[in-house]
């Protein structure tokens, strides 16, 4: 099944045009299986600096585009040897450009400075990864080519990217309506292959993606190399060799089969066969998940009811035992956008098997992929989507034009206490294996985290965002912790 696993993946990289390295825009073109309104006039030809900094020559146009971010951290954890807040932080700057003919093809180019400041020893994962990432170091950065690729749109409805890119499976059809907006890109997108957008350094991927839009039906595939990054900022985006993944995703959009719904279905492969010196585990990981979603929003009385099903199963080899697990996620929320606030009230339940018997040659516990877990299960980033039961009450607000309110309160227990509590977010570097696993003591209980994000838009180009956490420890933790941000972000 290993040997299967890795031709499989190795096909799809050869199919997608064995690409070297690929990349995504700051702010990316909408994808072909996007819901389209008419196409505006074209604007003249010329230098112009609004909405945007570009210049247009007939079918020719350059886009200039940059980024920067500034974000501070406080954590007061369940350290022993540190009882006081740790605080750092942490910059990024980017700066892109796009170049497109028509609209049969287009370059894009990316490049980013990380750098972050303030670490130690003594915060808690997520935090101390910096630390340890960057050669336990009071401070660690880089600068490197983020993304660089070449995309070809040879007839209406396909396009075909190589090169270095970002992949975010789940998001490849989007809507014009806030609502889907937010569902699709924080509710569905990246459960199981993101790039962990929240940390200063992110994710890229070296390889290809072929888009096909039917107009009702919409096709992925992808297959890459991911790169370093996310946490580490001195080695970021550097080839992970040994490590393969590939998948297809179809789309039936929405109101194609049923009114007011989405229906989609994945199929991912992943084969890491990288040294233990490397950041693998003996034996290796060559693992295949299969999965599907429903997503629907539906008009009910004075709002509207919407809901999410995904379920996903995995088979393979882990290590050196059998592999088989299973996923599930049911959420339902009920929004007012006629009131005051446009208050929005959801709540679901996220859960991923665990492995009873780590000793029976068979593993059982749900493998989380490369994801973006900062979304979805609290954002103090102290839990995977493995061997985990979450129940959650979220509740989204719009006070004012510019300003929206984003608050959860997140009830962790394991769904075996004979595994382990997972952390972590997938493999960012060339000497981790991507998950750290805490001995659960027997216990089930992790605890019950309150979260709020306050979301300020200062500017069309300006957001400053305040938030923080809570995490009142059950019995599988040693203690409470709290956690604290803000960050400015321009955008041009």
């Amino acid at each position: 099944m290993r040997a299967s696993g890795a031709w499989m993946v190795s096909a799809l990289l050869c199919a997608s045009g064995n690409a070297q390295a690929q990349t995504q825009p700051q702010t990316p073109p909408p994808p072909p299986a996007a819901a389209a309104a008419a196409a505006p006039a074209p604007p003249a030809d010329g230098l112009h600096a609004a909405p945007s900094l570009y210049w247009k020559d007939g079918p020719h146009r350059f886009d200039l585009s940059g980024a920067f971010r500034v974000r501070t951290e406080g954590w007061d954890t369940f350290s022993t040897s540190n009882p006081d807040w740790d605080w750092f932080t942490g910059t990024r700057m980017r700066l892109s450009l796009r170049y497109a003919y028509a609209n049969k093809l287009a370059i894009f180019i990316e490049g980013q400075h990380a750098r972050v400041n303030g670490l130690d020893a003594d915060s808690a994962p997520p935090a101390r990864n910096y630390f340890v990432a960057g050669g336990l170091d009071s401070s660690s950065q880089g600068t490197s080519l983020r993304q660089a690729f070449l995309e070809l749109r040879p007839a209406e409805g396909i396009a075909l990217r190589g090169g270095r890119q970002d992949i975010k499976l789940g998001g490849e059809v989007t809507y014009a309506e806030p609502n889907w907006k937010y569902l699709k890109a924080a509710r569905v997108a990246e459960r199981l292959v993101g790039t962990v957008g929240w940390t200063h350094v992110e994710r890229s991927n070296d390889g290809g993606t072929l888009m096909v839009d039917t107009g009702q039906h919409a096709f992925y595939a992808f297959a890459a190399r991911p790169t370093t990054g996310v946490f580490d900022a001195d080695s970021a985006y550097h080839p992970q060799r040994d490590l393969v993944y590939g998948g297809l995703a179809w789309t039936a959009k929405r109101g194609e089969w049923l009114p007011n719904t989405e229906l989609g279905a994945f199929a991912i492969a992943y084969d890491d066969d990288r040294a233990v010196a490397d950041g693998g585990i003996v034996g290796g990981v060559d693992v295949y998940t299969f999965g599907g979603s429903l997503l629907g929003v539906y008009p009910f009385g004075p709002g509207q009811i919407d809901t999410l099903v995904w379920g996903a199963g995995q088979t393979g080899d882990f290590g050196v035992g059998d592999h088989s697990a299973y996923a599930g996620i049911l959420e339902a929320g009920y929004q007012l956008p006629a009131l005051w606030s446009k208050p929005w009230l959801r709540l679901g339940i996220n859960f991923a098997s665990g492995d009873g018997d780590p000793t029976d040659g068979e593993h059982h516990t749900f493998f989380n992929l490369l994801p973006t877990n900062h979304l979805y299960y609290g954002f103090a980033d102290q839990l995977a989507f493995q061997n985990l039961k979450n129940l959650f009450v979220q509740l989204r607000m719009a006070p004012h034009e510019k300003v929206s309110l984003n608050a959860f309160v997140h009830y962790f227990s394991l769904m075996d206490e004979d595994d382990a509590r997972y952390a972590g977010t997938g493999a960012f570097n060339r000497k981790s294996f991507g998950y750290a696993a805490t001995p659960s003591g027997g216990a089930r209980t992790v605890g019950t985290e309150f979260d709020l994000v306050a979301t300020v838009a200062l500017h069309k180009s300006v957001t400053l965002e305040l938030g923080g956490a809570h995490l009142e420890a059950g019995r599988v933790l040693p203690g409470d912790m709290q956690w604290f941000y803000a960050s400015l972000e321009l955008k041009y």
